[in-house]
């Protein structure tokens, strides 16, 4: 108990480590560096908002369209860079694996911890000014709605974790796996809601894990929605499947790093 105990220590530390360095590599020295990590989450949501006052549309259920399209960006955000952040960690971190207390695995629940305090912090300053101006007073499940922008990120991480490893052996999967996540931004219910759409459009879209995740999402926000899309045990099935394949694919090209003298 008292090795398990200090083994975790350790790896506390390293992952603390690891959070600094992000931090300062992501946010530099200035405020600027802060200010963008505000200001780039929330883009996508201004950008929408003004896009559909132009075409004078409104959100699909009844809520407030900012309110709307934060339900959908933040955690299409947190799932999008998830993958970004996996994508070259197995590569990134292979000059730290000489020291034999660090693992690829600090380096990933550091970068996922960082990466999601921000998202909260932007969220909450973000939910905190749509109160001030009496458009957001409270949502319905914080708890349920915490846990799910949690499974966004873990999903996120690993498909990138597996497009990490399928680079080392076929570098031009880069390409492909940026066109999917692209196509996914459009049909993954960041600017609708999936009770709306047509019944084969929805069989279809029924196998995106992200699509239940933001509908899970939008339910446990808002009072009075409830969709009738999601599945809760679908999104979780995925997350399992490819964080093992990840965690086990880096495993097994940790040979194949040495080959490439990474």
């Amino acid at each position: 108990m008292k090795d398990l105990f200090e083994g975790l220590m350790i790896q506390g530390r390293v992952v603390y480590a690891f959070i600094l360095r992000d931090m300062r590599t992501r946010f530099g020295r200035s405020r600027l560096g802060y200010f963008w990590a505000i200001f780039e989450p929330l883009s996508g949501i201004f950008a929408l908002a003004l896009v559909f006052s132009v075409i004078d549309r409104g959100s699909p259920i009844n809520v407030d369209i900012l309110l709307f399209f934060f339900t959908g960006i933040i955690p299409w955000q947190l799932f999008s860079r998830g993958v970004s952040l996996m994508s070259n960690v197995i590569e990134s971190s292979a000059p730290l694996l000489t020291y034999p207390q660090i693992k690829v695995v600090d380096v990933i629940i550091a970068r996922l911890i960082l990466e999601f305090s921000t998202t909260m912090v932007v969220s909450a300053l973000y939910l905190l000014v749509l109160y001030f101006f009496g458009i957001f007073e409270r949502l319905e499940n914080i708890l349920m709605s915490i846990t799910v922008l949690i499974l966004c990120i873990l999903l996120g991480a690993g498909f990138g974790l597996v497009g990490a490893v399928i680079k080392l052996y076929l570098p031009s999967y880069s390409s492909f796996q940026a066109l999917i996540v692209r196509v996914l931004f459009f049909i993954s219910g960041a600017f609708f809601v999936a009770d709306t759409l047509p019944t084969q459009v929805r069989e279809v879209l029924w196998y995106n894990p992200v699509l239940h995740l933001i509908e899970w999402e939008r339910s446990a926000f808002f009072y009075g929605f409830e969709s009738q899309f999601y599945d809760p045990f679908y999104p979780i099935l995925w997350i399992l499947c490819l964080g093992f394949l990840g965690l086990a694919g880096e495993r097994a090209t940790r040979a194949k790093l040495r080959q490439l003298g990474i």
